[in-house]
C-alpha cells in the first residue's frame, strides 16, 4: 500500500483528458467545461462558522446560503442578552422566541441590543404565541398574528393534509396582501415533511395564478415537538436534526431549529442551567452544519423529479385541495366543529399506535433507561404529545414511596429465552421499575411483582409450581391464556396494561 504522502504526487492530467474526449464522443459534445465546472448561481462568498471576526467572511442578506436559527422559549431576562450576543457572533441570523414567557421591558431590550448589531438588517425575528407586545421598527420581526397558520390542527394532533387545507383556505380568504408568510410545521417524518412542504408551494401557486396574482411567498418551517419526550432526552436532537435537515431539502425560507430541552421548558418550571446551554449550542450548530456545512438549502427544490417524493406531493396538494373546497363552504363554526372532529381523530389513531408501540418513540414507548431519574411535575399540556401519557405515569411511579421490584421467574435455557427477557425488561423500566431475573420461587417476595417467562409449553408446569406464592401482581411473558395470571405480549396495549397495573399499586400503602 502506497504511503499516504504519495498520493499527493500522482498525475492525473493524462486521466483526465482520456475522460473528456471520452465524455465529448459518447455526448457527442463540442465543449466539455459546462460538465466539469460548478457555478454556484450568486450565491455570494462561503460563508465560514469561525467566531473570529479578522477571519470570518459574514453572510450578506441577499443571498441563496440559508440563514442559521435560534430557538428562545422560556427567557430569563439576566442571560438572554449574553446568549443573544453568543448567537451573533457564531452566525445566527433567525430568531424564533415565545413570547408568552416574555415581558414587554424584555423585549424591549432585545430589540435596542439587536439593532445594535452592525448589519441588524440581516437579522429576522419570528414572535411565536398568541400574547400582544409591541415592536419597534427598525428590525425585521413578524408576528405570528401575521402569518397564515395552523395551530388548531398540528398543536393537537392533526394529519398532514387538514393542515395543507386549512392553510389554504386561510390564504385563500385573506389575498389582500403583497407578501405572504405560511408557517408550516414538520415532524420526525423527513419523506412527508419535504413532500408536504413543496405541497404547499404548489397549493399557493395555483391559488396565485387563479387569482391574477404576483404576491410574495414565505414559507417559514416550525418545529413540531408531538414526537419529542421528557426522558431520553438527548433522543430529541435527533428529531431536531431530521426536521431540519427535511425542511431545507424541500425549501423552506426560514427554518426553525430547537435545542433538545425545549420540551421541558415549555411543559415544566425546571431550570437547568447545564442542559439549557447545551441545548441552545446543539440547536444553533445543528442548523449550521445542516445549511452552510452540509448544504442543504443551496438548491431550492433537491426534491425535484424523485418519483417517490413528486408522487407524495402531488397526492398531499391534490387531497388537500379538494378538502380545502369542503371547508370554503362552512361557515366560521362548522369549520371549527369539522376541524376538531378530524383532529381528534388523528390523535386518537396517534396515541393508539403508540400505545400499541406500532409506532416506537425511543426511550419512551420502548428501549427506555430504566434508571433514569426526572422527579418533575408537568404543567397543563399546550400541545398534542404522543409522550405525555406514558411520561405521566412514570413520574406517578418516581413519587410513590413504595416501588416493587419485578422478578422475572425463568424456567429454561437463557439463550432460548433472551427475546422474552428483554421484552419483560423493557416492559416494565418504561415506568422505572427494577427488573431481576431468578431462578427459584423461594427467592421472590410476596411484595414483589412476579413475572414467569419460559416456553409456552413449559408454562403449565410452572404455573402449577407458583400456584401457592401470594403475590398481589402476577404477570406471564406470552398469550398462555390463565385465570392465575395477567398475560403480557407484543401487539397488546402496553399503556393500558401498565396504567391499570400503576392504578393498583398506588392503592398499596
Amino acid at each position: 500500500m502506497k504511503e499516504f504522502s504519495e498520493l499527493f504526487n500522482e498525475d492525473y492530467n493524462t486521466q483526465l483528458k482520456e475522460w473528456g474526449t471520452t465524455l465529448k464522443t459518447e455526448l457527442k459534445l463540442e465543449d466539455i467545461s459546462s460538465r466539469t465546472v460548478k457555478n454556484h448561481l450568486d450565491l455570494g462568498p462561503f460563508p465560514t462558522l469561525s467566531t473570529e471576526a479578522k477571519v470570518s467572511i459574514e453572510l450578506p442578506s441577499l443571498t441563496s446560503w440559508k440563514k442559521a436559527s435560534q430557538t428562545y422559549l422560556k427567557v430569563e431576562k439576566s442571560k438572554i442578552m449574553s446568549s443573544l450576543a453568543e448567537d451573533l457572533e457564531a452566525g445566527v441570523r433567525l430568531f424564533f422566541i415565545n413570547k408568552n414567557e416574555l415581558g414587554q421591558q424584555v423585549w424591549d431590550e432585545v430589540q435596542d441590543f439587536l439593532k445594535m448589531y452592525k448589519n441588524f438588517e440581516e437579522i429576522e425575528i419570528y414572535l411565536l404565541g398568541q400574547k400582544k407586545l409591541i415592536t419597534k421598527s427598525g428590525l425585521k420581526i413578524i408576528d405570528e398574528s401575521e402569518m397564515i397558520i395552523a395551530r388548531e390542527v398540528f398543536d393537537h394532533g392533526g394529519h398532514n393534509v387538514l393542515e395543507l387545507a386549512v392553510l389554504v383556505t386561510k390564504l385563500i380568504e385573506d389575498l389582500n396582501k403583497n407578501d405572504f408568510t405560511i408557517a408550516i410545521s414538520v415532524d420526525s417524518h423527513f419523506f412527508k415533511n419535504i413532500a408536504k412542504i413543496r405541497a404547499l408551494k404548489l397549493l399557493a401557486q395555483k391559488i396565485f395564478k387563479e387569482a391574477g396574482l404576483k404576491s410574495g411567498l414565505r414559507v417559514l418551517s416550525l418545529t413540531s415537538y408531538r414526537e419529542w419526550t421528557l426522558y431520553e432526552r438527548y433522543s430529541n436532537i435527533l428529531r431536531n436534526n431530521t426536521q431540519v435537515a427535511s425542511a431545507f431539502i424541500a425549501g423552506a425560507d426560514a427554518v426553525q431549529s430547537s435545542g433538545y430541552q425545549s420540551i421541558f421548558e415549555i411543559e415544566t418550571d425546571t431550570l437547568d442551567e447545564i442542559h439549557s446551554e447545551r441545548s441552545l449550542r446543539i440547536a444553533r450548530n445543528t442548523s449550521h452544519i445542516l445549511a452552510l456545512e452540509s448544504m442543504l438549502g443551496i438548491v431550492e427544490d433537491a426534491a425535484y423529479g424523485s418519483f417517490h417524493l413528486e408522487n407524495l406531493s402531488h397526492k398531499y396538494a391534490e387531497a388537500a385541495w379538494i378538502l380545502m373546497q369542503q371547508l370554503l363552504k362552512l361557515n366560521s363554526q362548522e369549520r371549527d366543529d369539522f376541524i376538531s372532529q378530524e383532529v381528534k381523530k388523528t390523535s386518537t389513531d396517534r396515541l393508539l399506535r403508540v400505545q400499541t408501540r406500532k409506532d416506537v418513540k425511543a426511550g419512551m414507548n420502548d428501549f427506555p433507561d430504566g434508571k433514569e431519574l426526572l422527579n418533575l411535575q408537568l404543567k397543563k399540556p399546550s400541545c398534542f404529545r404522543v409522550a405525555r401519557e406514558f411520561e405521566d405515569l412514570r413520574l406517578r411511579v418516581e413519587a410513590m414511596e413504595f416501588k416493587p421490584k419485578i422478578q422475572v421467574l425463568l424456567k429454561g435455557s437463557l439463550s432460548e429465552l433472551s427475546n422474552r427477557l428483554s421484552f419483560i425488561k423493557n416492559y416494565f423500566e418504561l415506568i422505572g421499575l427494577e427488573v431481576h431475573t431468578i431462578t427459584s420461587g423461594l427467592e421472590v417476595e410476596e411484595k414483589d411483582v412476579l413475572v414467569l417467562c419460559a416456553k409456552d409449553e413449559d408454562y403449565p408446569e410452572l404455573i402449577v409450581q407458583t400456584s401457592m406464592m401470594k403475590n398481589p401482581f402476577r404477570f406471564l411473558a406470552g398469550k398462555v391464556d390463565t385465570s392465575d395470571f395477567q398475560m403480557i405480549h407484543s401487539g397488546q396495549n402496553v399503556f393500558q396494561v401498565l396504567s391499570q397495573f400503576v392504578t393498583k399499586l398506588a392503592g398499596i400503602k
